[in-house]
């Protein structure tokens, strides 16, 4: 009979049935490897860096949205209080903690003549920009000084150049003087315009107002009070704090 040869069949082993049709590992090189591990590593620092930039946006936007919120209410408050009782002293608007009165912020007082105070008080004006910028000679005004306009009644030189300090933008901001001069034995009076930049999230602009300044000097010749006076009223002047851009 003639011999017939069988084929023997060939099984795959069990523990290599699973790696049939994968390439394994070891068949590409270690820098090929390391490469495509950076790719996927950046594509996902990448997606999360995205993620967390609209994040950030967004809570910047609400936080803009919320402090405008705010002090458009401060603002109709105060605004409510000055149209329907007018002769209500002015309130400090609370932009921003002001603090107490606090130590005495100038060093030795000046004991200067009315027209001596007038020059430095033209100078801290045109030079100075203070009402502006808050640089001021602070050894020409008195620590428990008053400063008052029609939006704000301050008390204490240490309070209002803090107040100056975080509300004007002084790169945007200047003020013109136009004249001043001394009307009396304790009374000098300034005439001048102002406009520039609120230094507010929302970047509200302050059209060029004319301004009336009254210092009244104490016996030791140094000013006791400021008081201003605006060409715009004290409501219309809030409208432009709370609305971006008006005063373009």
């Amino acid at each position: 009979m003639p011999c017939i040869l069988s084929r023997p069949s060939f099984q795959v082993p069990p523990n290599r049935a699973q790696h049939v049709g994968r390439v394994p590992s070891h068949a590409f090189p270690r820098k090929v490897l390391a490469a495509g591990r950076q790719r996927k590593g950046a594509t996902c620092l990448a997606t999360r860096s995205q993620t967390e930039c609209s994040t950030s946006a967004t809570n910047n936007e609400q936080h803009k949205q919320n402090s405008r919120r705010t002090l458009l209410q401060i603002a109709s408050a105060t605004a409510f209080s000055t149209l329907f009782y007018p002769r209500a002293p002015a309130v400090a608007i609370p932009l921003a903690p002001l603090g107490k009165v606090g130590v005495p912020t100038g060093g030795k007082k000046l004991r200067l003549t009315v027209d001596e105070a007038k020059d430095m008080l033209a100078n801290d004006l045109a030079v100075g920009q203070y009402f502006v910028t808050g640089n001021l000679t602070k050894e020409l005004f008195a620590d428990d000084c008053r400063f008052k306009d029609p939006t704000n009644d301050i008390v204490g030189l240490a309070r209002y150049v803090k107040a100056l300090g975080i509300l004007f933008d002084p790169l945007d901001s200047s003020v013109e003087l136009v004249s001043i001069q001394v009307t009396g034995p304790s009374t000098i009076e300034a005439d001048w315009t102002l406009g520039g930049t609120l230094k507010l999230p929302w970047r509200p602009k302050i059209g060029r107002i004319q301004g009336h300044t009254i210092y009244t000097l104490n016996n030791d010749g140094i000013v006791q009070t400021q008081e201003q006076q605006w060409s715009i009223s004290g409501v219309k002047a809030l409208v432009e704090t709370f609305t971006p851009g008006a005063g373009k």
